[in-house]
């Protein structure tokens, strides 16, 4: 959630129709806001500042960059303040006098306060192993970078690393075949982040190679008989499908196995 600054809307009392006629109270202010809020917003320090709080359902971990950098440059593009942290609109340099004294440039209180805010809601939005690698940078700014840095280098290792996670992802046998994407997906887009962006056709190897080869031979058969290939979205569909197919099949088998045919099939030459 993001709050800019403003006038707090003030609603007065209205006095009670029993209120003594001879002398009228003054209106009692009712905030429509938290206090910690409104006492933050109506200070006269923090004009042209914007308060920024970016929400608390995705933090940054080691796997999540790619999904958490997505979410907050889409809320700082939208406040008008990814400037702070792509390097156009960098700290005010102060005014040097004639005899080469400096003083800080008028504007700098205001950039400096902004950017502290900035900062404060990226911590806010790392997880707790995360916020010690930032600790020490100076500006927003320098905090993203160290962050990218970490997580989105084009280090060969870095590479070399997710390629084998990605060779080696299987579907589990409690795992649905959403998250099973999903995860395939995310390693994917790290790829691409590094530069390495991966052709349709081996993304699409890389699930078929990672399902159950007896429980989804149908489909793999079906997409390798193809004369063209077959979107990932599309073959999520399938899959999905396949899979309620298969989850109804152990339903109808569980249910409809009378104990007295279990019980014949276990008895010598299959006599009762």
């Amino acid at each position: 959630m993001v709050s800019e600054q403003g006038s707090l809307p003030i609603t007065p009392q209205s006095s009670s129709p029993s209120s003594s006629p001879t002398k009228s109270r003054p209106a009692t202010p009712t905030k429509t806001m938290s206090d910690a809020s409104s006492s933050l917003l109506l200070n006269p320090s923090m004009k042209d500042l914007t308060v920024v709080t970016l929400p608390p359902t995705l933090k940054l971990t080691g796997s999540n960059y790619l999904a958490w950098k997505t979410q907050v440059e889409a809320l700082l593009y939208g406040l008008d303040l990814y400037k702070f942290i792509d390097g156009s609109h960098p700290a005010p340099k102060p005014v040097t006098a004639t005899d080469g004294t400096q003083t800080p440039h008028k504007d700098f209180s205001n950039w400096f306060r902004q950017d502290r805010l900035l900062f404060g809601a990226l911590v806010g939005s790392l997880s707790s192993q995360i916020v010690p690698l930032i600790t020490g940078a100076s500006s927003s700014r320098e905090a993203w970078e160290i962050l990218a840095k970490t997580y989105a280098s084009p280090t060969r290792g870095h590479i070399k690393q997710l390629k084998q996670r990605l060779k080696h992802t299987t579907k589990t046998p409690t795992q649905s075949i959403t998250e099973y994407m999903q995860t395939i997906k995310i390693i994917v887009d790290e790829l691409a982040i590094l530069g390495k962006k991966m052709d349709d056709e081996d993304i699409i190897d890389a699930i078929l190679n990672g399902l159950d080869h007896n429980s989804y031979k149908p489909i793999m058969d079906a997409v390798l008989a193809r004369d063209t290939p077959i979107s990932f979205n599309e073959l999520h569909e399938k899959l999905i499908n396949h899979e309620l197919t298969l989850t109804q099949q152990t339903g109808m088998h569980g249910i409809h196995q009378p104990t007295s045919v279990f019980y014949v099939q276990n008895k010598p030459n299959g006599k009762a």
